[in-house]
């Protein structure tokens, strides 16, 4: 069975963010960068790690213009350069500095560090913990700049810090949080940020479902709410494995895979129709600032998908077009 999606990587990023899970429940701080974590046992760190062979070009004047988001593209290109653009585990970009961690064919780590205009080969407390790696040029550092704009409109106060590393077993982010903690603001790779999604109105209900179904045919339970966000459990292409996508507040999408022989029969959930839902959380809701938890499946053993809503703890039922089974549901 494939690798869970789900693992958390990193600690020493995020200040400030304590991400929800799926279900739910807070995750701990990702540990695969934290200085206290112990080298697996299978592969210790080296006492003195092996060198990129461009070291003997350190130190290296490379001048900058104005400011260091203006030019971080080149900033960081040229980083990956001096590290013979081995894989990276880790980019921090500040105000002032640019950080690139790169993973060395001997398992040991490398950093170097672009300040006042010179790159240096740098000490480094990240250890490899089998985590993700990338290639930089992936990511869309010519718009920080733009991008360190937008964390500041989102409430990211202090030292702001933007890191692309693994945020989850296998996904590779990019976000801009702070030191001291505040806010941290999630990023697309083409630039955008993640925005929070409500649960009431029909464009954010869209947003939310097209983010969790996507184009997908078959699923076997669909649902939002407050405090799960949005959420679809989909056949996956392995079989006796249930797919879990789940978007909560503002991260982005994350995917996890579950081991499951599924209790009820598949759906097509492209049949959901987002004003349907709106309208009926509206009837629902005795006070509209009451939050709904939303689940469509075929638990009911009726002959199609059935809309269920638990709106302050009445529960009413509807079909996909929004007319009410409630009588026949519950008897």
């Amino acid at each position: 069975m494939r690798k869970s999606l789900a693992a958390i990587a990193v600690a020493a990023f995020l200040a400030g963010c304590t991400p929800l899970s799926p279900g739910g429940e807070t995750l701990p701080e990702p540990p695969s960068a934290a200085p206290t974590q112990a080298a697996s046992p299978a592969s210790p760190a080296p006492a003195s790690p092996a060198t990129s062979p461009l070291d003997e070009e350190l130190p290296l004047a490379f001048p900058v213009q104005g400011r260091l988001s203006d030019d971080a593209a080149r900033v960081v290109a040229e980083l990956h350069r001096v590290a013979a653009n081995l894989p990276v585990l880790k980019v921090d970009l500040t105000a002032a500095q640019a950080t690139l961690t790169a993973l060395l064919p001997d398992g040991s780590v490398s950093s170097y560090r672009w300040q006042d205009g010179e790159i240096t080969r740098v000490d480094s407390d990240i250890q490899y913990l089998e985590q993700a790696t990338f290639d930089p040029a992936s990511f869309p550092l010519t718009s920080a700049a733009r991008m360190f704009d937008i964390a500041d409109l989102r409430g990211v106060r202090g030292e702001a810090i933007l890191q692309i590393v693994e945020y989850r077993e296998g996904q590779v982010l990019l976000t801009i949080s702070s030191r001291p903690e505040s806010a941290t603001v999630f990023f697309r790779p083409d630039g955008t940020a993640v925005t929070e999604l409500g649960y009431t109105s029909v464009a954010d209900l869209t947003a939310g479902l097209a983010e969790v179904v996507g184009t997908d045919a078959q699923a076997y339970a669909v649902g939002f709410n407050p405090t799960r966000g949005y959420w679809a459990d989909l056949p996956d292409a392995e079989p006796g494995v249930v797919l879990n996508r789940s978007r909560l507040a503002g991260l982005p999408v994350f995917e996890t895979r579950r081991g499951e022989a599924p209790a009820v029969e598949p759906f097509d959930p492209q049949l959901i129709d987002p004003a349907v839902l709106a309208q009926l959380i509206a009837q629902a809701q005795a006070d509209p600032a009451a939050p709904c938890a939303v689940t469509i499946d075929r638990s009911t053993q009726r002959s199609a998908a059935v809309v269920r809503l638990d709106c302050s703890g009445t529960v009413t039922f509807a079909d996909l077009r929004g007319r009410d089974m409630t009588h026949l549901i519950q008897r």
